[in-house]
């Protein structure tokens, strides 16, 4: 019982000095690690100028929803905005598609907005914007029907 007790304590004593950070077993010059070690700038993400509100808005102003035939189109056109450093939208991304004349249209859209552009620290950056068109009853449709429990 004794020997099984001096050989525990010293496994004890290890990883708890280890926990402790006593030793560093860091390797000098470690790139890694000198990353870890600098202080994080923080990101900002692109903005619309006026917010959520004023995203609906744009939207409902430009958006021109175009003929279908046949049945009526329901979901959602997600389209991904790459925003450049002056706030222009440099690239469209279709990210959910509904048909193919609506994700057109909501390109379309998305090229005209205008953003604030996404910031690294101080320093202004490219960033992802994602915009989304809820489409109902082949319509542009922001109105959202309450839910009745029954």
């Amino acid at each position: 019982m004794m020997r099984k007790l001096l050989f525990l304590f010293p496994l004890l004593a290890l990883s708890t000095l280890c926990r402790a950070q006593f030793f560093d077993f860091s390797v000098p010059g470690d790139p890694f690690m000198q990353r870890r070690q600098q202080p994080r700038e923080t990101y900002t993400a692109p903005e619309f100028k006026g917010g959520d509100k004023a995203v609906q808005a744009f939207q409902l102003k430009q958006f021109k929803n175009p003929a279908v035939d046949g049945r009526p189109v329901e979901g959602y056109v997600v389209v991904a905005c790459i925003v450049d450093e002056r706030g222009r939208v440099a690239e469209t991304h279709l990210v959910r598609s509904v048909a193919p004349a609506f994700d057109q249209e909501a390109q379309r859209v998305c090229r005209k907005m205008k953003f604030r552009p996404a910031r690294l620290g101080k320093k202004k950056v490219r960033g992802r914007f994602d915009v989304t068109f809820p489409i109902r009853r082949s319509r542009l449709s922001f109105v959202t029907l309450q839910t009745v429990d029954v």
